[in-house]
């Protein structure tokens, strides 16, 4: 199996243009020491190993009240908001806003894709606002994902998006994503 890779526009949502003006010395030297310089000019692509640690820096730094999973998910929304203002993102998300909703979360696995050279996923209806997802995460970046989905589900129009991790062993997760079209009264 090939290493698991996270690519450039997917740390320059997040710690370039998500947490733009957020980055504090101290988390910019803690970034460095988990392998993330944000003085230079980004990598191509980053082990998965050396994002999770970014993460986990960035989340016990920017929100240490509150409990890991729910910094995690913070940290999702950014990367999402910070994803949406690079080209990939632009590109990617003018078609995701056109599909809405339900198609939208059913290209789960593209948009993360377009991120990463391993995830897998799959889309199940339980109703007409509502599916799980399985996705191949594991460990606590599953948060991460959790708010990245809600983010994305905001982004396609979505109302009230709400994304919980319905149930979730070592290797994978389900999230249970539910909303409002923007239509409804």
């Amino acid at each position: 199996m090939p290493e698991k890779l996270v690519f450039e526009h997917t740390f320059e949502g997040l710690f370039v243009r998500g947490l733009a003006g957020r980055v504090t010395p101290a988390l910019r030297e803690r970034l460095r020491e988990v392998g993330l310089d944000l003085e230079g000019k980004l990598q191509p692509a980053y082990g998965f190993d050396t994002w999770c640690s970014a993460v986990r820096v960035t989340a016990r730094e920017l929100h240490p009240e509150e409990p890991p999973e729910v910094g995690y998910a913070l940290l999702g929304e950014r990367m999402v908001d910070g994803y949406r203002e690079t080209v990939m993102g632009r590109a990617l998300f003018s078609v995701i806003q056109l599909l809405g909703p339900r198609r939208g979360v059913g290209r789960a696995r593209q948009m993360f894709r377009s991120g990463n050279n391993y995830t897998e996923a799959r889309v199940d209806d339980v109703t007409s606002q509502e599916v799980d997802v399985w996705m191949n995460e594991a460990g606590p970046i599953r948060y991460f994902t959790q708010g990245a989905l809600r983010a994305g589900l905001r982004a396609t129009g979505a109302v009230q998006p709400l994304v919980t991790v319905r149930d979730f062993t070592a290797q994978d997760v389900t999230y249970r994503c539910t909303w409002r079209d923007g239509l409804d009264p």
